[in-house]
């Protein structure tokens, strides 16, 4: 899972910034709707502008993470440097469970707006 994580975290280090923008437009349009927008468009359009803003911080949290190299046991001599490396690795792929479980919440609840905002379009 490790190296699943490294990989795409190679991947999507160039788009980091865009991670970033993404977030500052997210929040700027939730400010937006909260404080501008009409009744009818600020409750249809909240939970999309919550759910882009998260879900961009985790893919920049994501990028910037994992995109170090993961450390090695073979060029470890001794037992705190080895236990150093081996908490790095649980730690670390506590993370991966964490952003996974964050991310396939995002999913979820990204797809429940978007049925809601269909039903909202063309069946009302």
């Amino acid at each position: 899972m490790l190296a699943f994580y490294q990989r795409w975290s190679r991947r999507l280090y160039p788009l980091r910034y865009m991670f970033i923008l993404q977030f500052f437009v997210a929040v700027a349009a939730f400010g937006w709707l909260v404080f501008v927008a009409t009744a009818e468009q600020s409750q249809r359009w909240q939970l999309a502008a919550v759910l882009l803003a998260v879900t961009a911080l985790l893919f920049w949290l994501w990028a910037t993470v994992f995109r170090q190299p993961l450390p090695t046991l073979a060029n470890v001599g001794g037992v705190l440097p080895r236990l150093k490396v081996k908490l790095q690795y649980g730690l670390q792929y506590m993370l991966c469970l964490i952003i996974s479980l964050l991310l396939l919440a995002t999913l979820y609840l990204g797809l429940r707006v978007v049925k809601g905002i269909i039903l909202i379009l063309f069946f009302s």
